[in-house]
């Protein structure tokens, strides 16, 4: 009997699948951590990837920081590119920057990018491409309470069982008036009865009629001054009179107009557009607004787009700069993608 199960045992051992090994890419994929705001590779992409000294990438790939690390080194993306569904875009931050598994695709996709601003929306010089990759950042006006209108408290939260403004006798008194004092069960309660309007019409005898100079002049005057009184007069409500809390209109000392709205200028959201797109032509074209000529007429990238991706890199993660074999092969690589015929 005891043979017969382990035979079993070992029939049902043969016949089970044996598990898999993990994937080796998947242990060593990188993960992008959001308390650290940066992929846990960046520091090996980084050693590899910008043109730093011997020393300095040394010292990043061993953990240790130094000026200029910022924060789009750390998410593997030295262009800062938004989100947009990137090949090795595996997360972004709260500001829409994507985290590139490698910096090798962070450069590609910055490749793409580009080209899709030169030839699909045809910006061609520096200055139409920063405007729509890295646009100003003006403040809107902010709404302000205009300082000629005063308040008089807190508004009160029930006129019925607090009384007018709040004081002790107003409290006393809106709380015994009657038919509103709180009744009495059992016995010995008395009956408290509210007051009842009174039904009876009051009867106001005809006024006394007054001399006329002369006749018509009377009747005229007094028709006058009633259409006048009925245009000027209003009744007056309780729920028309201002509770404190709430503002009193302007303040008779000051003048009734209000003040200007601050205004926001954007001088130096154009000032930073006049300098990056500067150092983008900077070695590629005359000024920020001439043609940076990034493509030929079959569609495929110039030697201005490489210097081009170089720059712009310099100025997103600057000081440092990207190594000129991450941008050749990004610009390689998009040649090769590129379709004959695609003119500029």
């Amino acid at each position: 009997m005891t043979l017969e199960w382990i035979a079993l045992g070992l029939s049902l051992i043969a016949s089970a699948p044996w598990p898999q090994a993990p994937d080796v890419a998947d242990l060593f994929a990188p993960d992008y951590r959001p308390a650290e705001r940066a992929v846990d590779n960046w520091r090996r992409q980084g050693a590899l990837h910008l043109d730093l000294s011997p020393d300095k990438a040394l010292a990043l790939a061993l953990g240790r920081d130094f000026r200029g690390l910022s924060r789009c080194v750390r998410l593997n993306n030295y262009w800062c590119v938004k989100k947009a569904g990137w090949t090795g875009e595996i997360a972004a931050d709260e500001e829409g920057h994507v985290a590139f598994a490698t910096a090798a695709e962070g450069a590609a996709g910055a490749a793409q990018l580009l080209r899709r601003y030169y030839v699909d929306f045809g910006l061609h010089s520096a200055r139409a491409i920063v405007s729509r990759w890295a646009p100003a950042q003006c403040g809107a006006p902010v709404a302000v309470r205009a300082p000629d209108r005063r308040l008089l408290g807190p508004e009160p939260k029930g006129l019925t069982t607090r009384g007018l403004g709040s004081t002790l006798r107003a409290k006393w008194l809106a709380r015994h008036r009657p038919g509103l004092a709180p009744r009495k069960r059992g016995k010995g309660a008395r009956k408290i009865v509210g007051v009842r309007r009174s039904i009876v019409p009051d009867r106001v005898g005809a006024l006394m009629k007054t001399p006329t100079i002369a006749a018509g002049i009377g009747a005229i005057e007094a028709g006058a001054s009633k259409a006048v009184a009925q245009k000027t007069q209003t009744p007056v409500r309780l729920a028309m009179l201002p509770y404190p809390g709430i503002a009193m209109g302007p303040d008779p000392r000051v003048g009734a107009s209000l003040p200007p709205l601050p205004k926001f200028s954007c001088a130096p959201e154009t000032q930073r557009i006049l300098n990056y797109a500067a150092s983008i032509a900077s070695g590629i074209a005359a000024g920020p607004d001439a043609d940076l000529a990034l493509f030929d007429a079959d569609g495929k990238p110039t030697p201005n787009f490489a210097k081009a991706l170089f720059n712009m890199a310099a100025v997103e993660i600057g000081p440092l700069r990207a190594a000129r074999s991450l941008v050749d092969a990004a610009a390689a690589a998009l040649e090769k993608r590129a379709k004959p015929g695609a003119a500029r």
